[in-house]
């Protein structure tokens, strides 16, 4: 994205400590409500959501924050008039499509750019996110994730457009948010949240090989492997060896052994 904004080391850092400072989600929540929580606080908005959906299956589901605090949705279908009117134009030119049409899962976009608001009023969908409020908006699209296309949408009801820095810190952030997501979803499959470090030592540990062969193999010492290990037995709850990979070898064969952790 070209532009002629820089972001400020602190517009970095305020980036940062978004995604390093991620709390446990809730129950069966597809994202983690408190990153989605600060990032609003960095970029004000009347709504901030993360948004998982099945086009094939016609599914949405979200989790969104706003004055109220958090909330989530699931639609399947077409039941409501909403739900109708959305899939009805969703490949339409004023349609939802984007990035799953044109492939590109990089690109933030407002709204504005592609539309002024009076001709996005007019159109039909257009008119339904109008009258909801949501009159200024951003698609911050990722890289579909087990079938599912994934975005994160702001949206302001009144006040200016989104500027070029807010873009840019979106920008930023993108690819953290899709990692994010991607852990999030191993979580609620049950795997483990290790490491790389701890998943290299586990597929060591899983061919039988002893501390000072790791170790060897990995170029750490004796010492940081068995601390390692202490910090993985923590993890899983465990208290031996074959305990920790009768933990997580379902997760590893799913990896292929090829594991990035």
């Amino acid at each position: 994205m070209k532009s002629r904004w820089v972001l400020t080391d602190d517009d970095v850092r305020a980036l940062l400590a978004v995604v390093d400072r991620c709390d446990p989600a809730s129950d069966d929540d597809i994202f983690y409500a408190d990153v989605l929580r600060d990032l609003r606080g960095l970029i004000p908005c009347s709504y901030l959501t993360f948004q998982l959906m099945d086009v094939s299956e016609q599914r949405i589901r979200l989790i969104y924050v706003d004055d109220d605090g958090v909330g989530r949705q699931e639609s399947v279908g077409t039941e409501s008039e909403f739900d109708q009117m959305f899939w009805q134009e969703f490949w339409n030119e004023d349609g939802c499509a984007g990035p799953v049409r044109t492939g590109d899962y990089e690109t933030v976009v407002r709204r504005s750019d592609m539309w002024t608001q009076r001709a996005y009023a007019n159109t039909p969908l257009g008119s339904l996110f109008t009258e909801m409020g949501d009159r200024l908006h951003v698609r911050v699209p990722m890289t579909p994730h087990g079938g599912s296309d994934r975005r994160l949408l702001l949206s302001r009801e009144d006040g200016p457009d989104f500027s070029e820095r807010e873009l840019l810190m979106l920008q930023l952030i993108r690819p953290h948010l899709a990692e994010l997501h991607e852990r999030r979803d191993r979580e609620l499959h049950g795997e483990p949240n290790l490491t790389p470090r701890q998943w290299e030592i586990l597929r060591q540990v899983a061919t039988g090989a002893s501390n000072g062969q790791i170790a060897r193999t990995l170029g750490l010492s004796e010492a940081t492997v068995r601390k390692h290990l202490e910090n993985i037995f923590l993890r899983l709850h465990v208290l031996s060896r074959t305990e920790a990979i009768a933990r997580v070898r379902p997760f590893m064969d799913a990896r292929a052994w090829a594991g990035t952790g």
